[in-house]
């Protein structure tokens, strides 16, 4: 029965390509079936599996410690040192995020497009050297949510402030 041995050997074989085949072939027929599926960039990934989960996928935390984002964080833009306190945070200047540049791309989405409403007029972007400057020097405070009052406070003040000179 030597044939027999072969043929034990061949069919599986033979059923596992076949499979494969099949397999396959359906892979590449799935992007077209999912035609309403949306598409991520690299930075919207970037947010949601670094940050989005504690600041919610829009930019919304919820009832926590954890800051809302959405149509509040541009607040912080309108001193340097709002901008850096930013990128000073913890959460942000100790990130798994490490290199400079994908930071700063990150950080631009939250103000592009989270910031809403609380993003000044002319804002500047962040680049990868703020980044890599500021993340240097992380934040090591006693009272954290003392210090983040106190920041928001005087970049709120020069946001107003700016915005009576235009009037």
């Amino acid at each position: 029965m030597p044939g027999t041995a072969l043929l034990m050997r061949v069919v599986p074989a033979l059923i596992l390509i076949a499979g494969s085949v099949c397999f396959l072939s359906g892979v590449s027929q799935a992007a077209d079936s999912v035609s309403h599926a949306t598409v991520l960039d690299h930075t919207s990934v970037t947010y949601l599996s670094h940050c989005g989960g504690c600041h919610g996928i829009e930019g919304v935390s919820g009832s926590s410690f954890v800051p809302t984002l959405r149509n509040a964080v541009g607040g912080f833009a309108c001193t340097d040192e709002g901008r850096a306190y930013l990128i000073r945070v913890p959460g942000v200047s100790m990130s798994l995020v490490r290199d400079d540049q994908t930071l700063a791309d990150v950080m631009n989405f939250v103000m592009f497009r989270l910031a809403g409403t609380s993003l000044p007029q002319g804002f500047r972007p962040y680049t990868a050297a703020e980044i890599h400057a500021w993340r240097k020097e992380p934040l090591s405070v006693p009272d954290f949510m003392a210090q983040r009052g106190q920041t928001l406070g005087r970049s709120l003040a020069a946001c107003a402030e700016k915005t009576a000179k235009k009037l």
